[in-house]
């Protein structure tokens, strides 16, 4: 649940009620605070406070047994005892991890107050935490301030992306009303208010809570008005309680507030005394502020405000340039110290924002590059594009008064500019690179000219700026490079351009290119030119049988490098190639791999889209919970549109075949928000899976129509086009089928007349439909006999049964099996149509059943059901055999394998479906048959049946 509200509106103080209740009631509480001032600097602060919470007040054996079950945890938090710098260990995992484990043993409120603060890897988490939710006994609590949401502010689309998904809600709060207000000054002053005060506490706080709670601070229910010189502006009411301190208190308190994050006692005490302020007034300062509930302790020996907004206002108590000094003192004193990993990224982040100022931006630019090398070390590149922005920021300034360094800048840009890609943030990305492009004359430096407009235009691509591949850069970068025929920069640009005539439908024009950037590549001898000039023969031969050695060339030059982009880029290359091979399988072993090794490398943008690639694969593999997992993590990450839209695909995919359609809804209106062309997009796919949609929302004449429309524009993959055309055939039949139920012959006879009009138009499409390029695809098969099968449907001839069993089989020897499940429960309805009896049809339906039921696909369930109750099948599992000592006299005198088969016969199974759940012969089954009714004395199986039922679930005897 998101609250949210003004400042002071009540939102913290709602949660932390809220907490009181729940661990009044055995719910563990883990409490993370965001702070404003350099909190973007410190991945995964709040949460990691929020577990030290919990460590320094669990029990001993508790925290053994947490600790012990998440592999990093002592990595993670080094108060545990482990001060090994944490670079091998993904922070995410062991955060997800603990959390987890503390919730499988009790029910866990986790909270993060003032998110919009938090750094981003935090919200990165906590969109994991939600997108996962299915049951775990966690409860995420988060607020927010709705006034700190300027516009371009990132949390807009992070809630934007979190609100769409079924498990959040939402709750804003209100200023107070005149009666709330008045029942507040009630409570706080111990008795009835006067109507004067509530109308005068009104019009100076507007019904803000917090600031009502400072206005009347000891009032009682005599006073009819607010004191005489009681703060009558915002800043003023807020600083009516520090006003009561003394004066070392305020100062100490000041200085405190110029920290900017929660510090230490030691490092204050510190900083205070450069004020004149001894350590021991310090310390009493400290203990008057904490009395008057000012100031409240926190992990490691560090304080804070109770009220944030308080150290707002207390640094704009300094006149102009006065603070200065006091932000000088605390880089000093910050110097001093040193940290590992994750508190030394911190560390260097706090020295930038201080010497930034402190008016020093030489030294808070230096401090913001080491800030930025150490969090890329840790793979954390979101921290490192926060400190490289601030470093860009600062560049002018730091150089004022000598010699411009363009180049120092364009290679800061450009680490901006790929780091920020890498994270998935692609408008800031697109931005380094077009200041990169400005920072370098085309005239004076072709090369780097040329590389940063591709960098730039596959970036404005990736964000939908472009409807089609940039070719006009891609040429125009080539001229640019042109003139060093044996640079890595020229390779680099051959095999851009050739990429784009690749999806543009340019075959001779992509070879060509691709030959070139491959001598070209291998002059140069540079790894990432020799990666993606492989890539690019790879793609224009990927229907041809030289493919796999051309991947194999990307993959092997990519793997020398250790470049994790390259290394994911040579997957994706690897992906195309198996796919247009019919190698499903093969394709989602490999897109597992490379997409585990992305977020283990730190790059989250790589890491969806083999997001992206890797659910799709598993969806088609009927593989629906390993799906779900990856789109979870998917949606978790931020990534450029391209492929944050590939992912929402995915999910909306996932939650058709559930059932979840208004969550199918929400995902794809987003991946309609990032790529508003999100029909004819290649590279998406979209076609297939919208259609999918759209007829579980029972609108076959939309689907059919989309599909005709944008089938043309897919003629670059033909696969994918045939794909349409099966999905074309389905929705014409759904359309037809409906018509004849309704008696209307002549929309039936449109519907198919629909269906002749898209295959007329695939067939004027490059390549035969189903066309086979090699013997070992069965995809293409599979989508021919569902095509067929589903004309067959439409049309309204007579399909045989024998003509869905074809297809399921052909489904089954493809490795789809979620479309041999659909054939399989269209196979024993054709079946039940023909008069089969309940023992044929009820292999099949009982199949369907059991996918269904294990991957939660609700529809096809209740499809499923509906049909077995047509046709008195039962659709029970059988009863598993369980040990006894003295089983009843009925079943005496059986083994264990004739009870095995007759707890199968009361579950309605047929010869063949026990011969294969047992692994035994039906001629075996029906010996086994013969011996048990001769032993019970029955006289056919569904004597047997009932006899157990009467007595029972059959038993085993215990060897």
């Amino acid at each position: 649940m998101f609250v949210h509200g003004e400042a002071g509106v009540g939102k913290t103080r709602l949660v932390r009620r809220i907490c009181d209740d729940a661990i009044g009631r055995g719910f563990a509480v883990l409490w993370g605070q965001c702070v404003h001032f350099g909190s973007l600097d410190s991945p995964y602060l709040p949460l990691v406070s929020a577990l030290k919470g919990w460590v320094e007040a669990a029990a001993p054996q508790k925290l053994s047994e947490v600790v012990h079950a998440v592999d990093g945890a002592a990595a993670l938090l080094p108060s545990l005892g482990n001060h090994t710098p944490a670079e091998n260990v993904r922070f995410l995992p062991v955060i997800d991890g603990l959390i987890l484990a503390i919730a499988s043993r009790h029910p866990t409120v986790l909270v993060m107050d003032d998110v919009q603060w938090a750094d981003l890897a935090s919200r990165d988490a906590l969109a994991y935490f939600v997108a996962g939710f299915r049951g775990q006994g966690l409860t995420v609590l988060t607020t927010h301030r709705d006034e700190e949401l300027v516009a371009g502010h990132p949390m807009h689309g992070w809630l934007a992306d979190l609100r769409r998904l079924p498990s959040v809600a939402d709750l804003r709060l209100a200023r107070l009303s005149w009666d709330e207000t008045e029942q507040q000054i009630g409570m706080l002053t111990g008795g009835a208010p006067h109507q004067e005060l509530v109308d005068e506490v009104m019009r100076r706080s507007g019904g803000n809570p917090y600031l009502n709670e400072l206005l009347v601070k000891g009032l009682t229910p005599d006073d009819a008005h607010l004191r005489p010189g009681l703060p009558t502006e915002l800043a003023e009411a807020l600083l009516a309680t520090w006003h009561q301190l003394s004066e070392s208190a305020r100062e100490t308190v000041r200085v405190l507030a110029v920290a900017g994050r929660p510090a230490t006692v030691k490092n204050l005490t510190a900083v205070a005394a450069t004020r004149g302020i001894a350590t021991e007034s310090s310390a009493g300062a400290l203990a008057e502020a904490t009395n008057h509930g000012i100031l409240v302790a926190q992990d490691a020996g560090r304080c804070w405000f109770r009220h944030p907004l308080l150290a707002e206002v207390l640094c704009d108590t300094f006149a102009p340039g006065m603070a200065a000094s006091i932000h000088a003192v605390w880089a000093t004193t910050i110097e001093a110290d040193s940290g590992v990993g994750v508190d030394e990224v911190r560390r260097q982040g706090d020295l930038a924002l201080h010497y930034e100022a402190a008016d020093n931006p030489n030294a808070s630019l230096q401090a913001s590059l080491r800030a930025a090398d150490l969090a890329q070390n840790l793979k954390t590149p979101r921290e490192a594009a926060v400190h490289l922005r601030r470093a860009a920021r600062l560049w002018q300034a730091a150089h004022q008064g000598r010699p411009d360094d363009p180049d120092g800048e364009a290679r800061l840009a450009e680490s901006l500019a790929r780091v920020s890609h890498l994270i998935g943030d692609g408008e800031a990305s697109y931005a380094a690179w077009s200041h990169a492009r400005e920072l370098v004359e085309a005239n004076t430096d072709p090369l780097r000219a040329s590389r940063f407009l591709i960098e730039q235009s596959v970036v404005a691509y990736e964000l939908g700026r472009f409807e089609n591949p940039p070719v006009a850069e891609a040429r125009q970068a080539l001229h640019l490079a042109e003139a060093f025929p044996d640079s890595h920069d020229y390779a680099y640009a051959l095999a851009n351009l050739s990429m784009c005539e690749t999806e543009t439908g340019e075959p001779q024009a992509a070879l060509e290119h691709a030959e070139a950037a491959v001598q070209v590549a291998q002059r140069a001898g540079n790894l990432e030119s020799l990666t993606f000039a492989f890539g690019a023969l790879a793609a224009v031969y990927k229907r041809e049988a030289g493919a796999a050695g051309h991947v194999h060339e990307a993959m092997r030059f990519a793997r020398m490098s250790g470049d994790p982009e390259l290394l994911g880029w040579s997957c994706v290359y690897n992906q195309n190639v198996l796919v247009q091979r019919g190698d499903i399988r093969e394709a989602a072993d490999s897109a597992a791999d490379a997409f585990e090794s992305a977020l283990v490398a730190g790059a989250p943008q790589m890491a969806v889209i083999l997001a992206k690639i890797l659910a799709r694969h598993l969806l088609a593999l009927g593989r629906l919970s390993d799906s779900d997992a990856v789109i979870r993590e998917g949606l978790s990450l931020t990534g450029v549109h391209n492929a944050s839209a590939g992912v929402r695909l995915d999910a909306a995919l996932l939650a058709t075949r559930r059932g979840e359609l208004d969550s199918a809804r929400m995902h794809l209106q987003r991946a309609k928000e990032l790529i508003p062309n999100l029909e004819t997009r290649t590279g998406l796919m979209a076609p297939p899976i919208l259609a999918e949609y759209l007829l579980a929302r029972r609108q076959p004449e939309r689907a059919l129509e989309m599909l005709t429309r944008t089938i043309g524009k897919h003629a670059i993959n033909p696969r994918i086009a045939d794909e349409m055309l099966m999905w074309g055939a389905r929705a014409a039949a759904d359309l037809a089928q409906d018509a004849r139920d309704r008696h209307d012959g002549d929309r039936a006879g449109a519907a198919a007349s629909a269906l002749a009009d898209l295959v007329a138009l695939r067939n004027d499409l490059p390549d035969r439909p189903f066309d086979v390029l090699v013997t070992e695809d069965r995809v293409q098969p599979a989508m021919e006999a569902l095509f067929n099968a589903e004309t067959g449907r439409c049309t309204g001839k007579p399909v045989t049964s024998s003509t869905w069993q074809e297809a399921a089989s052909s489904c089954e020897a493809a490795g789809l099996r979620w479309e041999q499940m659909v054939a399989s429960w269209r196979w024993a309805q054709a079946l039940l149509d023909a008069g089969a009896g309940p023992s044929t049809v009820a292999g099949p339906l009982r199949a369907v059943h059991r996918f269904a039921t294990t991957f939660e696909a609700r529809p096809l369930q209740r499809q499923v059901a509906g049909l077995a109750a047509i046709g008195k099948i039962s659709l029970d599992e059988p009863a598993a055999p369980t040990l006894h000592d003295a089983p009843p006299s009925p079943f005496s005198a059986l083994t264990k394998r004739e009870l095995d088969v007759l707890s199968h016969l009361v579950a309605g199974r047929t010869y063949a479906e026990i011969a294969g759940a047992l692994y035994i012969s039906k001629k075996t089954v029906s010996v086994h048959v013969s011996n048990l009714l001769r032993k019970t004395g029955t006289s056919s199986r569904r004597d047997v049946s009932a006899l157990a039922l009467r007595h029972g679930p059959p038993t085993v005897r215990s060897e």
